[in-house]
């Protein structure tokens, strides 16, 4: 019967009333603040996630590059150690880039070119692109024209890629290359 009778009393007290509406009222604009501020705090805990992410990602790629770095560091000193192992003084050779695009020479000019660039003890020659052609249908690449009355057409000629070359002479560099 109690709560009956509070809820009675209520009914007919309109101050009460009043003041129990007030208190649900405050309440209720606590409770909306609180759960405005929670949401933009959650939406604050996102955003540094995502940055937090991000920089992980970053961070592992960076790891990565370094890792290969390294690997590439190791590489090296070991082709070193190996190249010297062999005779070969990285520090005794240099190197001169070739680059001729379809160039076009006589045969007489070509043939000391393309034995500058033939390997000997002291010269090496990596080629990215070679290609020699005739520029004359009826002329063969090792087959001079037999006419007299007609010089032979040029070469046409393609050579790109790295000519090493002995700076300084090394006795121990060419192991098993020397006459006795």
């Amino acid at each position: 019967m109690r709560p009956f009778f509070l809820l009675a009393r209520l009914r007919d007290s309109r101050r009460a009333s009043l003041l129990l509406f007030a208190a649900t009222l405050a309440t209720l604009v606590v409770a909306a603040i609180w759960f405005v501020n929670a949401r933009s705090a959650l939406a604050d805990a996102y955003q540094r996630l995502g940055e937090r992410n991000q920089s992980l990602s970053e961070a592992k790629v960076r790891e990565q590059e370094t890792r290969l770095r390294v690997d590439y560091a190791n590489s090296s000193r070991q082709l070193l150690a190996s190249a010297r192992a062999h005779g070969l003084a990285p520090d005794i050779w240099g190197e001169r880039l070739i680059n001729l695009r379809q160039s076009q020479m006589s045969r007489e000019e070509t043939l000391p070119l393309l034995a500058t660039v033939q390997r000997a003890p002291d010269r090496l020659f990596g080629a990215e692109a070679f290609e020699i052609a005739v520029t004359h249908p009826d002329e063969g690449l090792f087959d001079p024209p037999d006419s007299a009355d007609r010089k032979p057409a040029p070469l046409s000629l393609t050579l790109r890629g790295s000519l090493l070359f002995q700076t300084a002479n090394d006795p121990g560099a060419h192991q098993g290359t020397s006459s006795p």
